[in-house]
Parts: structure tokens; C-alpha cells; sequence
């Protein structure tokens, strides 16, 4: 049964999308952790839990998280997160395109503004997702109040600096201030320069998680190679005369 309530919260846009709190924005950055993979016991006490995770920890709608051994659909069982004793959070990641219609990207921001609005109520700060397609960015800025100051995004590798610049004078122009709060999560020495300068967050991705990643292709392809056995052919040694050889 879904723990999500049914229940309709305050908006103030066209599309219904659930406005959030102002005054349970993100404050202080609690060390990020991420939901699901990290901390396989649920347990984030003083922590900020982030859905920057790998695809892999999905489904295909964007709804699953891997918990512990297991995979529980994120949408259903909600309460997990604010009864995790986390006191923040960054928005789900919830997977957008620029290839999707709209109504798709709306329903994937929908749910994550509504999850965040709940777990709001229960007492948990906010971080916004800004790491939508950038043909939904003022979408994704739906439920989002004026003077919002608490941001977050994840630099993927094909990821521009220009992109991540943009982003960050989108948070600005919604704020009404350059004052922001904006938590960069990636694994990019250029990113980090340019957080420095501009005195951003940022929150570098393990290495080990990148390794990982590339270990894990590796395991997969000696895996696929060691399933297919070519015997090599071994000639024939041939002795005798030639009509023996011909013959043979």
C-alpha cells in the first residue's frame, strides 16, 4: 500500500505542481550522503540525503531505490527517507529528456516536488534539483518559491562548464540574489576549480565509485568472453609420402 497521502498540497501554478515551504529550505549542507547505496542501513542521522545515484538503481520509470539487498518502489514507501533521521535532503532525481513530451517531464517534476513538499511536513530541509534537461529547466522551477536560495545539481562527464554556470544564474534569477547556496556533486578537477572561484559547494563523487563503474564493465566483458571457448586447431602432423598427405 502506498504511504505517499492522498491528499492535495497549495499551488500556485497552472500545472498544480506542489509549492514547497520557504522556511524549510536547506540551511547548513548535513554531510551528502547517497540514499541507498552508501548506507545500506537506512541509518542517515546527521546527513543529507541525495538521489544522485546510477541508473541502474532505478527502474524504468525512475522509481526505484535500491535498499539494502532489495529494490522498493520510492513513491510507495516515502517514509523511509524522513524516518532515516536525515534533517535534509536534495529532490529525487527523478530522470527527464529532452527527447520526452512535456507531460512527462511535468509528471517526473510533479512527483519530486510533491515527495519533497512531504517530507517538508515531516520536518526535513530542502536542497531543489536543478539536474533536469535543459529543454525543462523553467519547468522544473514550478513549486519553486520566489527568493529560493538552496540549490543543487550532479556534473555528469559529457557536462559543460557553460552548463553549469547557466544553471547557476537560473538559481540566481529565481533567488533575486547571486547569494545562493549552490551544491555542485560531481568528479571533474575543472568543476572544482570553478566552484572555488565561485564559491560553490562541491561535493566530489568517490573515486572509488568511478572505478567501480569500470571494473564493473571489465568483470562483464572477461565474464561474456570467458562463456565463449574457441578451441585452437591444431594441425596435423603428416608423415610419409606425398599420396599419403593427399589422402589424408
Amino acid at each position: 500500500m502506498s504511504e505517499v497521502p492522498d491528499c492535495v498540497f497549495n499551488s500556485s501554478n497552472d500545472e498544480g505542481i506542489a509549492d514547497l515551504i520557504p522556511d524549510m529550505q536547506g540551511d547548513f549542507l548535513d554531510y551528502p550522503l547517497p540514499y541507498g547505496s552508501v548506507r545500506g542501513d537506512g541509518d542517515f542521522r546527521g546527513r543529507c540525503i541525495h538521489f544522485y545515484v546510477d541508473d541502474n538503481r532505478f527502474n524504468a520509470l525512475g522509481n526505484a531505490v535500491l535498499y539494502g539487498d532489495t529494490f522498493w518502489k520510492l513513491w510507495e514507501r516515502p517514509d523511509r527517507v524522513w524516518k532515516s533521521g536525515a534533517p535534509s535532503f536534495v529532490e529525487c532525481n527523478f530522470s527527464t529528456s529532452n527527447a520526452q513530451p512535456r507531460w512527462r517531464a511535468l509528471e517526473q517534476i510533479g512527483k519530486k516536488r510533491h515527495l519533497s513538499r512531504y517530507w517538508q511536513e515531516r520536518g526535513m530541509r530542502c536542497w531543489v534539483d536543478l539536474n533536469v534537461a535543459p529543454r525543462w529547466w523553467e519547468e522544473n522551477l514550478c513549486g519553486v518559491p520566489l527568493g529560493w536560495k538552496a540549490w543543487a545539481t550532479r556534473i555528469h562527464r559529457n557536462c559543460t562548464l557553460e552548463s553549469l554556470t547557466d544553471q547557476a544564474s537560473l538559481a540566481e534569477s529565481h533567488a533575486g540574489t547571486d547569494k545562493i547556496k549552490f551544491l555542485v556533486y560531481g568528479n571533474r578537477d575543472e568543476v572544482e576549480a570553478l566552484c572555488m572561484r565561485q564559491g560553490w559547494i562541491y561535493v566530489s563523487e568517490k573515486k572509488l565509485i568511478w572505478d567501480k563503474r569500470v571494473s564493473n564493465k571489465a568483470r562483464k566483458s572477461m565474464s561474456l568472453q570467458s562463456d565463449i571457448k574457441i578451441e585452437p586447431i591444431k594441425p596435423k602432423r603428416i608423415t610419409g609420402t606425398l599420396e599419403d598427405w593427399i589422402h589424408a
